[in-house]
């Protein structure tokens, strides 16, 4: 039983030392360009997807800064910026916001 854990231990890192290899390589075939591709793209998404994370965390913490300010006068300026920051971010990231029409209620 100890004998097939470790082969198979060896052979795990037999192939991610192969895949490594094919990453960095210079001179590869056409199937190996693939995978270098493959690993290279599902790498790139996922800091793409941390550095949104870490955009949007950033607008937040601001957010939650302006909040805390003693003057309304810097809340007001500071939420204007964080809104235009934020309607960056979505256009951006192709996110749309469906607005429903604006109602005005009479005050008497």
């Amino acid at each position: 039983m100890e004998l097939i854990v470790i082969g198979s231990m060896l052979i795990v890192v037999s192939l991610i030392f192969v895949v490594a290899m094919v990453v960095k390589g210079l001179r590869l075939s056409p199937v190996e360009l693939r995978v270098k591709e493959l690993v290279k793209a599902n790498k790139d998404s996922a800091e793409e997807v941390e550095d949104k994370y870490t955009e949007a965390y950033e607008i937040v913490m601001e957010f939650g800064d302006l909040l805390a300010a003693e003057k309304n006068l810097e809340q007001y300026y500071g939420v204007k910026d964080i809104y235009d920051r934020v309607e960056e971010f979505r256009a951006e990231n192709n996110q749309s916001v469906e607005q429903k029409p604006a109602t005005l209620k009479v005050v008497k």
